[in-house]
Formats: structure tokens, sequence, C-alpha cells
């Protein structure tokens, strides 16, 4: 009987995520092509002013008149401009513009763009071969030449426009001038502002420039769309950028895209979406999608507020990620070696001391106390660092505290509490937008711009770990027969499954396989069912299915409207898989050397080592979860491009949770089999 309930569990897992994602896709396809239709009809010009290094700090100032009238008419926004490397320089920023894609100069220190020479930009064979030699596919020139295939022309004003509205052979074309344009002659327009100097009073002064030539540009272009936007970094302090937009496509509100789905956040690749957007190119083989305005009931001042407030955020947890990366590893490892020190001093017979239970325990709610501390808005606080750093130990030592309380209770109370909370806290954000991830310690980082919503590496290893213990906990209880308690938790399953997968939820195309392998694996642990190879393998293909048919039903959608899941068989299609997978198995090497993921991964594996040669095993209720992570860990690290993050956060929640349960043999659990129903459970 269970072995049939279990087979029919995977069939239902499958089928009931595609009937959730099915009348999603075409709904969103239908909203999305209606979208579109709208606003074909209405093409102002666009006039894109590039100033690399612009942030909304320097703008709040009274004495820029110019750009003070684009913030209250129009629509602001933050600006990723992540290219090829961390910092992204004035050069890189115009040849992401022209490509579409993120794409930069030759590796070395920032170089100045320089005026055409002959009607040819300088040094534009470099700017090919360094496309050439990375593996994000940009096509340097894809603008202009897009542009010029709609019947269309490009105006550019000023040696960093002309990066940008160059063509693939480097060509401006009669279209280019040195000065600011005195008349719109194109639908689509490129003017250079300059990039900010860092220090003061010249980056002021920059700023006053800036201001001045916008009210130049808005005067010889009455009723076209003027954008406003900090291409690059320069050589400012990595973190988002501004951008503003107004005119008659941008009214009052915040700018977003369908590549951040998030209301403030847009892309550079966006804008160029919106350049070819205007002259009816819609296809394109870019990254971006076409900017729109979220309106909204807040003032203008309101709106600099918050996105001042978002710079200093992103750029704070820039500073502070690594530190609390690196004291996470360091306190995992010695919790670890401690544990083992003691283990073998005296035996796994012996509870652990106290103090090292406790301190476990609160490294373990360190991960996921980092999301929860975001819903303190510290950013607006003076000091931001220092107020992170004390709110994200108050939230860890409160967390901890509740989480020991349930351990005294019962054996796994504190893995479940976890999990109790990890579930809340990042299903729900999924499920209101990925406001708290957007800009936290372990989860989306707006400089870098990887993505922008849904579930990343890390929040997935803390979500799919948690899934899997409150699975279990569902599946152990004591309710009418055990073919309810399995019944309803793979229902669990299910709903989780779902808001991991799902491209309107959390969007993420590595983890549904091994949530769905380690659930099921749960699932079988808890049920009594002994797991052949045979059904490895057909557990195996329809995770592969359910994958695919996720991404198969985004792919169906519009391009606008696609999340990554639809992109990468997009990819698949059009015959550039091989670059996307060959950049995902770099990124993937590359983290393997990351030495604080190294140092859990390494200190795990001595705790694991050491615990199976005295005889420590856990107790009975936790080994399903055990089983079940393992596998998640292990097809993570398979099919995601972050190396050893999913496995070495999987360990750093599970180990010390799973150690303050105790010992199979101490009593507190052990008497239990895998398959029994949990007590002290409600009927």
């Amino acid at each position: 009987m269970m072995r049939r309930a279990l087979v029919a569990a995977m069939a239902l897992v499958a089928a009931t995520l595609g009937l959730a994602a099915t009348p999603w896709a075409w709904a969103t396809a239908s909203a999305a092509t209606s979208a579109t239709t709208a606003t074909a009809s209405n093409t102002p010009p666009l006039v894109i002013v590039g100033a690399p290094g612009l942030a909304w700090s320097d703008l709040e100032r009274d004495d820029l008149p110019a750009l003070t009238a684009l913030v209250e008419q129009g629509a602001s926004g933050s600006l990723t401009v992540r290219a090829v490397r961390s910092r992204s320089c004035a050069i890189d920023g115009w040849l992401t513009l022209s490509a579409g894609r993120r794409a930069g100069d030759l590796p070395g220190p920032c170089r100045e763009p320089l005026p055409p020479v002959g009607g040819l930009v300088p040094y534009w064979s470099d700017y090919l071969a360094a496309a050439a030699a990375d593996s994000y596919d940009a096509r340097p020139g894809l603008l202009a030449e897009a542009v010029a295939a709609s019947g269309a022309c490009l105006q550019s004003s000023g040696a960093g426009a002309a990066i940008g509205a160059a063509d693939p052979d480097g060509s401006v074309g009669s279209t280019y001038s040195d000065t600011v344009p005195t008349s719109v002659e194109c639908p689509v327009v490129l003017v250079d502002g300059g990039a900010l100097p860092v220090t003061q009073p010249e980056r002021a002064d920059a700023v006053a420039r800036l201001d001045a030539l916008v009210a130049q540009v808005v005067g010889a272009a009455p009723g076209a769309d003027v954008v406003v936007a900090g291409l690059g970094d320069g050589d400012s302090s990595v973190r988002p950028r501004a951008v503003v937009a107004s005119g008659p496509s941008f009214g009052e509100g915040l700018l977003t895209s369908g590549s951040t789905r998030q209301p403030g956040a847009i892309q550079l690749q966006d804008l160029t979406a919106t350049a070819l957007e205007r002259v009816g190119v819609e296809d394109a083989p870019i990254s971006g999608r076409a900017v729109s305005v979220v309106s909204g009931a807040s003032s203008a001042g309101q709106r600099v507020d918050g996105l001042v407030g978002f710079e200093t955020r992103a750029a704070t947890l820039r500073s502070v990620s690594p530190q609390v990366t690196a004291w996470l590893a360091v306190g995992f490892a010695l919790w670890a070696a401690l544990g083992a020190w003691s283990w073998w001093r005296r035996g796994a017979s012996r509870e652990l001391p106290r103090a090292l239970v406790v301190g476990g325990v609160a490294v373990a709610a360190v991960p996921i106390s980092t999301f929860a501390a975001n819903l303190v808005p510290w950013w607006q606080m003076p000091a931001p660092a220092a107020v992170f750093v004390a709110i994200l130990v108050a939230v860890t030592a409160l967390v901890a505290a509740v989480a020991l309380g349930a351990e005294r209770r019962h054996p796994l109370g504190a893995l479940r509490t976890l999990a109790l909370f990890t579930v809340v806290v990042l299903a729900g954000d999924v499920l209101l937008g990925s406001r708290l991830q957007l800009g936290s310690v372990f989860g989306q980082n707006p400089t870098v711009g990887g993505r922008f919503y849904g579930f990343g590496n890390t929040s997935f290893a803390l979500y799919g770990l948690a899934a899997l213990v409150l699975v279990a906990w569902v599946a152990r209880a004591r309710w009418r027969s055990r073919q309810v308690a399995v019944g309803l938790g793979l229902g669990l399953l299910v709903v989780l499954l779902a808001i991991e997968g799902l491209p309107s939820l959390g969007a993420d195309f590595g983890g549904p396989p091994g949530l769905l392998l380690g659930g099921l694996v749960v699932i079988a642990g808890v049920a009594g069912v002994r797991l052949t190879l045979r059904r490895s393998v057909v557990a195996v293909v329809a995770a592969g299915l359910l994958v695919g048919a996720i991404s198969w039903l985004d792919w169906r959608r519009p391009q606008a409207s696609r999340t990554h899941l639809g992109e990468f068989v997009d990819t698949v299609i059009s015959g550039e898989a091989g670059s996307v997978l060959g950049r995902k198995l770099a990124q993937n090497l590359t983290n393997l050397g990351s030495p604080p993921l190294l140092a859990i991964s390494i200190a795990t594996v001595v705790l694991v080592v050491v615990a199976w040669r005295v005889g420590w095993r856990p107790v009975d209720a936790g080994v399903p979860v055990l089983r079940g992570a393992v596998v998640l860990a292990l097809v993570g690290f398979a099919v995601n491009d972050s190396g050893l993050v999913i496995p070495a956060f999987i360990a750093v929640v599970l180990a010390p949770t799973l150690v303050a349960a105790g010992a199979a043999s101490d009593g507190r659990g052990g008497s239990q089999n895998a398959g029994s129903a949990e007590p002290g459970v409600p009927r």
C-alpha cells in the first residue's frame, strides 16, 4: 500500500505543478502581449544621458534644477551596472548598453573613452576581443545594427556615447557629434554626460555640469523621453547607480523591468531593450527587458529617500557580507572541532557539553537571521554597518533561544523550529516579492545583478533543508493512519515545490530536482519503503521532466515576460547553451576554492568521520531528514553553479541541530523506528 502511494506521489507532484503552472503561463502570456500592443503606438524620441558613477546620494542637493525636475515629474530607480568584472568602468557601461549583454574593455585599469577618429571608435578591436574572450555572448554594436535594420537612426554625442552607438565595425556614422545636439534627428539619442570624479569638490562640480547638460538636452528635445543614468561605476565605489526617466512614456513612480521584477530596480541592459523597443525591435538577442513604471502614492522626496537607503543597504552589505561569511565559517569550524574532540575523548554515549550545544544552535540560526534582520530598516540609521551587526546578533540570539527551548521539549525541536522559521521567512518573502533577499548577506546582491527575485543558491539551501524537515515532521505525525500522514507530507512537499520552482514565485532552475528527490527520500524513509535502483531512476527522470516542463512553460511566454528558466530553454534552441553552461561550470569551480566554504566543508567531513568512528548516530526521527539532506546537497551541488554553497549551508544548519537532538542510543528519541508515528502531535 505504502509503495503504491509513493509511486502515485511522484505523479501527483509533477501533475500538480504542471496544472498550477499551465494557467499561469497562458495568463501571463496574454497579459504580456496586451501590454506590448498597448505601448507600440506611442513612440516619442528616447534620449539617454550616461554619467558613470552617478549615485542617488549625489542628487540630494537643492541646486540641480534640471535633474530635480526630472525626478519630480518622472520615474526613478536603482541601476545595476555590473558588466564582466566587479567594477564597471565607463567603457564597460557603454559597451554593455551597445551589446545588450554584459560586456567590457580588456582586463586592467579603467581607460577613458576616446573620441572617434575618422568616424571610428578607438580600440574597437580590443572591445571585440574582450567580448569574444568573455562568456556572455555579447556583440558590441548590436544596438546600432538593430536600430539600422529597423530603418531608423541612432544619434550620439560625446566619446562614451560613440562607443554605445557604434556599429559592429566600430563606425559611428554621420549622426555623431562632439557636442550636445541642438535638435533630435533620430528616435534614439545617446549623450555622454561624463564620468564623475571621486574626490570633492570636483565631484560636486561635475554633478552641477551634468545638470546643465541635462537642461540643454531637455531644451533641444521637447516632447522626448529623457533618461539620465549612471552607466557604470567609473572610479567611484561599487554600488547601485542612479537612473531617472521623464517624458511622455514615464510618469511619476518607480522604474522596473521584466528582468528584475522589482519596483525601483533595473539593469543596464534594460536600457538597451528600451531603446530597441522604441524602434519596434522586440526579439533582439539581449538579456535586458524594456523599462516600465510602477506608479504609487509616494512623493519624489520619498522615492529619493528610499533609493538612497537602498544604495546604502547594498553598499553596506557588500562590505559586511564577506566578514559575516568568514565569522560564520570560523564559528562552525570551531564548533565542529570541539564537538569532534569531545566525542573522541568522552565517547559517543556522553552528551556534548551544554555550552557546545547552545553555541552550535546559535551558529545554525545565523544564516536565516541575516534575512530576518532586513525586516528592520537599519540602512536608514547612522552607522548602518554597526547597526546591522547589532540587529543580526539580537535576531540570532532570539531565534536560537526559541529553538533551544523547543529542543528541551523534543529532540528535534531546535531543527524543527529553525525549519519553520526559515520557511515562514523565505517562502513569505518570495510570495511578497523577494524584498528581504534583495540586498542581504546571503541573498541577491544588487551590485552583482545575478538575479533579483526568487531563490538564490544560499536561500535555496536553507529553504530546501527546512522543507525536508517539515515534510518529515508532518509525515510522521499521529493522524488517522500512516497513509493519511504520508499523504499530508506529500501534499506539503507539492506546495513547497511549487513555491520553489514556479517562475512566478521561486523561479529556481536548479532547486526542484534536489528538493523533489530529497523529499521522496524523506517520504520513503518515513513510510518504510526501500528505495531500489529502479525507483531511484524513476525519481531522477521525474525530477528532470518536472524542471523541463516548468522551463518549457516559461519559454512559451513572450520574451519580455520570461524568467531565466525560459531563457535557458531559448539558449538551448539558439545553440548558446554551451557558453552558458561553461560560464556556470567556471563559477562552480571558482566557488570550490572559497576559503569559508572549504572550512565549513572540511569541518563537516571531520565531524562525520569522528562521529562514525566513535559510533555516534542521530536519533531515528532525524535519519530520514539526514538522508534526504544528503541527496539535496549532492543534487544541488551537481546542477547549480554555486560550488560548495548548497552543501556547506545545509551542513551549517543540519549538523548542530542534529547533534543537539542527541544520539540514537541516549534514550531521547532512539526508541522510535523511522516509520513510527510522531508522539505528542494531536490527532
